[in-house]
C-alpha cells in the first residue's frame, strides 16, 4: 500500500486518464458514493481504511467524510472516528495532515470529497437564518474556499456540503445552502462546488424539508432503509418510494436536473432494516433506472460495502461491465500545475506532458476554530427508523434558480485570455482510447469545440486525433476552457 500511496502523489506530468477512472459527473445517471470515516465495518469485525485505499479504482464517484456531529458555539465539531486523533498545538481542533493528502489524492484521480454534516447522533441544529448565514461563513473558512491558520486537513479544499440531517431544528439550513451558493458565485467559478442532501425515505423529510423545497440542490441520495418505505419492502403494491422522491425532483425542487439516488446499506451490519444482496439489489436497480432524475446509489459505509462487494457489484451492474476494469486499484498521478505555454510541443518517444490542464475538483479550505471532540469508534449515522408519516403534498415550485457556477463535467478550468494552452492525454494501456472533448467558453457563455486534442497510447506515440470545432475560440479576459474526459461511466 506504501508503494500504491507514493504512486499516487508522486508529482508527475502527465495525466493517466485510465478508462478504469470514472471522474465524477454530477449529471450521470451511475454515480456511486460511499461515506467514510465512522469505521463502520468494525462491527463486523473488520477495520476502515484510509481514504486513499477507496480511491485507486473507478468503483466509486464521491466520498462524503462523515462527519460534522455537532455545532458549538457556531463552530463544526468534527468527528472521523479513529481516524485522526493529533490536534494542534494548544488546541483541541483536530489537525489531519495525512487526510488531507489523501484528499488531495482521491480528487487528483477524479473522485469528488465532500463534508457531510448531521448523523443519526449528534446536535447540529440551526434554527433561524442568522445561524445558517453564521455557520455557512464558518464551513467556507474551515472547508471550501476559505483559509485559517489551523485547518485540519491542511491545504486541501474540498468539494462541497452533504446535509445528513436527522434531527434537531433545522429551519437556519435554507439560509445555510444559500449563503454557500453565494460565495460559490463569488469564487469565481475556477472550481465547482457541490451540495447534496441525504433524507430518509418518508416523505417529505422532516429534517431536510425547508431545505428540499427552497434550495437548490445538486444530488439527493435518499435512505431507503430502517424505514417502511426502504429497498426492504420493495415489490408490487409496496410502500417503496422512489416515485415520490422523483416527483419531488421534478416538481418541487429547485433544481430541475437533480439526481436521486438510491441510498443503500453496503453490507451486514450497516443497518437496521434494508440489508440486500447484489442480486436484490440489481433487481431494484433494473426498476428505477429508468426515472428521469435517477443518478445511481449511495451505500453507508466505505469499508462495509468493500467487505460485502455490494459497490463493485452495483458499479457493473449500471455502467454494464462484468470485467474487472472497475477494480484495478491503479495509481493516478496528478498532472502538474497549469502554466499556458507559447505553442504546443511536439509529441517525442517519451510520455507527453499535461500542458496546462490540472484535474479539477471543487475545493475547500478549512478557518480557525474547529474543536473536535475526543474520537470515538463510531457515531453511526444511519441508524435510526422514522415512523410512517402521512405523506403532505407537493407544494408548488419556487422559480428555479441556475446553478451557482460551473459545467456539469468540467474536470479543469484555466485562463486563456492569450493563448491557447495544448492537452496531451495519455490512452489506457488496453489500447483504447479516452475520448477528451474540449470546449471554451467565455461569459456569454458561448460554447467553442477547436482542435486541440491529441490521444497518445501508452508508449506516448500519437493515438487518435479527436476533431472537435463549432467555432474559433474568443480572445477575451477571463475566458477559460473545460476539458471533460469521457469513459463508459454515463449512460
Amino acid at each position: 500500500m506504501k508503494l500504491l500511496r507514493s504512486a499516487l502523489y508522486a508529482a508527475s506530468a502527465v495525466a493517466l486518464l485510465d478508462q478504469s477512472v470514472c471522474a465524477f459527473d454530477p449529471l450521470s445517471r451511475t454515480n456511486v458514493v460511499n461515506y467514510w470515516g465512522q469505521n463502520s465495518v468494525s462491527y463486523a469485525g473488520g477495520k476502515e481504511g484510509d481514504l486513499v485505499d477507496y480511491c485507486q479504482d473507478g468503483t466509486v464517484n464521491v466520498f462524503a467524510l462523515a462527519f460534522i456531529s455537532q455545532i458549538q458555539n457556531g463552530l463544526p465539531i468534527l468527528n472521523l472516528a479513529n481516524h485522526c486523533e493529533q490536534t494542534f498545538p494548544g488546541t483541541t481542533i483536530l489537525n489531519c495532515p495525512r487526510i488531507g493528502q489523501d484528499i488531495k489524492a482521491c480528487q487528483a484521480s477524479g473522485k469528488a470529497i465532500v463534508i457531510s454534516i448531521g448523523g443519526a447522533s449528534g446536535s447540529y441544529s440551526l434554527p433561524d437564518a442568522a445561524a445558517g448565514r453564521a455557520f455557512a461563513d464558518q464551513i467556507w473558512d474551515l472547508f471550501l474556499g476559505g483559509s485559517s491558520g489551523t485547518r485540519p486537513f491542511g491545504d486541501a479544499v474540498l468539494d462541497g456540503v452533504d446535509l445528513d440531517l436527522e434531527s434537531g431544528q433545522n429551519a437556519g439550513y435554507v439560509a445555510f445552502v444559500d449563503t454557500l451558493r453565494t460565495k460559490f458565485a463569488a469564487s469565481g467559478g475556477a472550481r465547482r462546488y457541490y451540495i447534496t442532501a441525504a433524507p430518509q425515505c418518508p416523505y417529505p423529510d422532516t429534517a431536510t424539508k425547508d431545505a428540499l423545497e427552497h434550495s437548490w440542490f445538486d444530488l439527493v441520495w435518499v435512505q431507503f432503509y430502517n424505514n417502511y418505505c426502504g429497498v426492504n419492502s420493495f415489490g408490487s403494491g409496496s410502500s417503496f418510494n422512489f416515485a415520490t422522491w422523483n416527483n419531488w425532483a421534478t416538481a418541487v425542487s429547485l433544481n430541475k436536473n437533480v439526481r436521486i439516488l438510491l441510498g443503500i446499506p453496503g453490507g451486514p451490519g450497516a443497518a437496521g432494516t434494508g440489508v440486500i444482496d447484489a442480486a436484490r439489489l440489481n433487481n431494484i436497480l433494473a426498476a428505477v433506472k429508468s426515472y428521469s432524475n435517477f443518478g445511481g446509489v449511495m451505500m453507508w459505509d466505505a469499508g462495509i460495502s468493500r467487505q460485502s462487494g455490494l459497490a463493485v457489484s452495483a458499479a457493473r451492474f449500471l455502467r454494464g461491465s462484468s470485467s474487472g476494469a472497475l477494480d484495478t486499484h491503479k495509481p493516478l498521478d496528478p498532472p502538474a500545475a497549469p502554466t499556458p505555454p507559447a505553442a504546443p510541443a511536439p509529441p517525442s518517444a517519451t510520455i507527453p506532458t499535461v500542458t496546462p490542464p490540472q484535474v479539477q475538483v471543487p475545493t475547500v479550505t478549512t478557518p480557525a476554530a474547529v474543536i473536535a471532540p475526543e474520537p470515538t469508534d463510531n457515531i453511526n449515522q444511519h441508524q435510526s427508523p422514522t415512523p410512517a408519516p402521512t405523506p403532505a403534498a407537493a407544494s408548488p415550485p419556487s422559480p428555479p434558480l441556475p446553478p451557482a457556477a460551473g459545467g456539469t463535467t468540467t474536470t479543469t478550468t484555466l485562463d486563456i485570455s492569450a493563448a491557447i494552452p495544448t492537452l496531451n492525454v495519455k490512452v489506457s494501456d488496453d489500447g483504447q482510447p479516452t475520448i477528451v472533448r474540449v470546449h471554451v467558453h467565455n461569459s456569454t457563455q458561448k460554447s467553442y469545440e477547436p482542435e486541440w486534442v491529441t490521444a497518445w497510447d501508452w508508449q506516448g506515440h500519437p493515438y487518435k486525433i479527436p476533431s472537435y470545432k463549432s467555432g474559433q475560440p474568443p480572445v477575451v479576459p477571463n475566458a477559460g476552457f473545460d476539458i471533460v474526459v469521457e469513459t463508459n461511466c454515463r449512460n
